[in-house]
């Protein structure tokens, strides 16, 4: 017996070690020698003829970005459109009405669309760092926004351009709405009547059919971006309908490679050792 449990125990010890050593090698692999997948996207417009509409020209472009450390490390996805002159409006879709707990239990409410605005200049920034500029952020909120590690990027028309800019309007009105409504239900010495009708409105605000709401599992930050992608992109769409998970970072490496080469993708920045391990 006494030789079965000496035996039994160098097994174990063995069977750690070794485990231990693989963990080594793959952090190691990880930190030092991975590198991350890189693709550039081909330009169309160079083709095109001289008689083409200039709105027909593909001299935008859409880009779906990932956070790799954001939603505390599920991943965190956004939006970003590039004009025809460089200009940036990044889009970052997140819950409002509901905290951290109640989302997680299932909760659905209305969500804010956060909209940061770049100058050309900002965003040949952003597209060499990740981060956009600092002026975005007054508060501690959003930090989700404030490093970037990944993007996904095709070249669209100014009419798809367009098309995406007006389906981020439905999301972005109502969250401006429900903050309004908010603080009038709150106000400081609010009267019962003047209570009572802030509630009135609210209800009748929340009880619209068409409302776009946050669901952490169905309709989250990743699935705005996606969607929004959706209103221009066939293969997009097709993702969406076959293939779409439930976490960002899995999503963006299925894009990655389901995606045709109209697509390019690639890293923002430089990963730190958490976002290495993370990706």
């Amino acid at each position: 017996m006494k030789i079965f449990q000496k035996n039994h125990g160098k097994k174990t010890f063995i069977f750690l070690l070794i485990f231990l050593l693989l963990i080594t090698f793959f952090s190691i692999y990880k930190l030092f020698i991975y590198m991350t997948p890189e693709r550039m996207a081909s330009f169309p417009g160079s083709a095109q003829s001289e008689e083409t509409c200039e709105s027909e020209i593909p001299d935008c472009q859409v880009c779906y970005l990932l956070n790799l450390d954001g939603m505390k490390g599920l991943g965190h996805s956004a939006l970003l459109l590039i004009d025809e002159t460089g200009a940036g409006q990044l889009f970052s879709y997140n819950g409002m009405q509901y905290g951290l707990l109640p989302c997680l239990l299932g909760k659905e409410g209305i969500g804010k669309m956060k909209v940061i605005s770049m100058t050309p200049e900002e965003t040949a920034v952003f597209l060499e760092t990740g981060e956009p500029p600092a002026s975005a952020f007054s508060t501690n909120e959003f930090d989700e926004c404030r490093d970037f590690d990944r993007i996904l990027y095709r070249y669209i028309t100014r009419n798809e351009f367009d098309t995406i800019l007006s389906g981020t309007k439905g999301y972005i009105a109502a969250g401006e709405e429900f903050e309004k409504l908010y603080a009038a239900l709150h106000a400081p010495g609010n009267s019962e009547s003047g209570r009572l009708s802030a509630e009135s409105s609210m209800e009748a605000f929340l009880s619209q059919e068409q409302l776009p709401k946050y669901q952490i599992y169905t309709h989250n930050c990743d699935t705005a971006a996606r969607r929004l992608i959706a209103l221009i992109d066939p293969e997009a769409a097709a993702f969406n309908d076959t293939e779409a998970g439930l976490f960002p970072k899995s999503n963006y490496k299925r894009m990655c490679r389901s995606l045709s080469e109209a697509w390019g993708f690639g890293p923002l920045g430089k990963d730190t050792w958490l976002e290495k391990l993370l990706q």
